[in-house]
């Protein structure tokens, strides 16, 4: 058990264990202290740029050390930690390697979320939203012959250039990331983060419409 919400302990020595989640000379930890920063989880700055190939080594180190399989024959309250741990672990990961996940995390480790203030929407993406609604609206429309094989090509190249729309989200992310892990000052910090906002909000839009095109098109069109 934790006995407050900065130190995880060992529940077989009592020892508090750092910034681990493995007791060095002992057993798993209870992770309740860490559960609330990912990037402790496997001791790492808390930096938007990770090396993947890093963290995935860490993951695998982890899940290796504290697999329930390991502890089937502990006692109850270890193995409930071993539990509790992996899920951690897991969860943690899925979060971090993803590059859209862990600015959504960082936004709500910085006490923000995508969903407040996101109804201001640039004109140009707000635009673009109803052109393609609007399009699509017709392709549902087209009728079986005629006009529907030349709507159908229209909207194939309406999602190759979402596609290429989402690639650049995702660059303008890869580059807020660098930025913000540079930034000097409290005022760089904050338009940083509105930065990464901005574009997160950006890509979720592109993703929506993206799905929506691909969903309308079908299978058929859709061999990448």
């Amino acid at each position: 058990m934790t006995t407050n919400t900065n130190t995880a302990l060992c529940i077989r020595c009592g020892k508090a264990a750092a910034d681990q989640l493995v007791c060095p000379g002992c057993i798993v930890v209870e992770p309740t202290a860490k559960e609330s920063d990912y990037f402790d989880v496997f001791s790492l700055p808390r930096r938007l740029t990770i090396d993947l190939a890093d963290l995935e080594q860490r993951y695998y180190a982890l899940s290796r050390r504290l697999h329930p399989d390991l502890f089937h024959d502990h006692p109850p309250a270890e193995q409930a930690a071993s539990l509790r741990a992996t899920a951690l672990v897991n969860r943690a990961y899925r979060v971090l390697k993803d590059p859209v996940q862990r600015g959504l995390y960082w936004l709500e480790q910085n006490g923000e979320s995508l969903g407040r203030d996101n109804e201001r929407v640039s004109p140009a993406l707000a635009a673009r939203v109803f052109e393609v609604q609007e399009q699509l609206e017709g392709l549902r429309a087209a009728p079986a012959a005629g006009k529907a094989d030349r709507a159908i090509r229209d909207m194939a190249a309406i999602r190759d250039e979402l596609r290429g729309d989402l690639d650049a989200c995702g660059d303008r992310l890869a580059a807020n990331f660098t930025r913000t892990d540079t930034v000097g000052g409290n005022l760089d910090a904050a338009a940083a983060l509105a930065e990464t906002k901005q574009i997160l909000s950006e890509l979720h839009y592109v993703r929506t419409l993206l799905r929506d095109v691909e969903k309308e098109l079908g299978p058929a069109w859709n061999v990448s």
